[in-house]
């Protein structure tokens, strides 16, 4: 159960630090992190920036080494119409001093020949730094399906270039039975929430992408069998924020260790 892990849209905005101890004092040894802190920041935490702050990456791998915990992919790593790749460059040139590996990243560029070239871009310059980089597909975003995450992965046709499977977004766009048949190495990192099958209102959508999913195996979408057709050493991290659990007076170590308990049932079931 090593596999399980913590992403940070579980506790937007928070540190590092506290990632990385509420992830440990859950029990778990994987987390993603965002390298600054993103705009969106409902519980208000305090600014950070692994990217300008030397001190900070300083005390984060001390605080990973004394904890057990490594950071198994950083997100952020987005293509804009209006941004040059070559932006990423700072970002990539630390992450070898927190022992990143892997980079997640989506789209907001709806020119899709432009997208694709921008996302190569990304991709050959994580080559240098001998990481690899994930796709996620979300229905609200330029790659909106499985099918064209990997129509992309096709052109670029890099081989540190992968898949990252959230479930609820491959469930919501009607996706969930084609991972069966894809190439089993093709798939890199899982985030694993739960939900209903239903799509909601589009406007309501990332809304309850990024504050109220639901605990794994508590919704009506097919984890197990997902988990299921994956390779058995994938991570698996929980991508589960709960607003109203944490407006209810539910600390993050709480939230996060019932999020995992649910994720590791998931996993036990797949694997039996």
């Amino acid at each position: 159960m090593n596999r399980i892990g913590v992403d940070y849209i579980s506790l937007i905005g928070i540190s590092p630090l506290g990632m990385i101890t509420a992830a440990a004092d859950a029990g778990c040894h994987n987390i993603s992190l965002i390298l600054t802190r993103p705009d969106y920041n409902p519980d208000e935490y305090p600014w950070f920036s692994l990217i300008d702050d030397a001190a900070l990456r300083r005390e984060t791998v001390t605080c990973l080494r004394d904890r057990d915990v490594s950071i198994a992919l950083v997100d952020g790593f987005a293509v804009y119409p209006d941004q040059p790749t070559e932006n990423h460059r700072q970002a990539f040139e630390i992450l070898a001093e927190l022992g990143v590996r892997r980079v997640n990243t989506v789209s907001f560029d709806e020119d899709w020949s432009r997208m694709i070239d921008k996302t190569a871009e990304i991709v050959a310059m994580a080559r240098e730094y001998d990481v690899t980089v994930t796709i996620e597909s979300c229905p609200m975003l330029t790659v909106k399906t499985l099918a064209q995450a990997l129509e992309v992965i096709s052109a670029v046709n890099l081989p540190n270039f992968k898949l990252l499977i959230d479930t609820m977004h491959i469930t919501r766009s009607g996706e969930s039975g084609d991972i069966a048949r894809l190439d089993p190495m093709l798939i890199d990192y899982v985030q694993i929430s739960d939900g209903p099958l239903s799509v909601p209102d589009p406007l309501n959508y990332m809304n309850e992408a990024m504050n109220e999913r639901m605990v794994p195996g508590t919704g009506e979408m097919p984890l197990v069998e997902m988990i299921r057709a994956m390779r058995r050493d994938i991570i698996v991290s929980i991508e589960v924020p709960m607003r109203s659990l944490k407006e209810a007076g539910m600390s993050e170590t709480e939230r996060v260790r019932l999020a995992v308990e649910g994720a590791r049932k998931v996993v036990a079931a797949a694997e039996a």
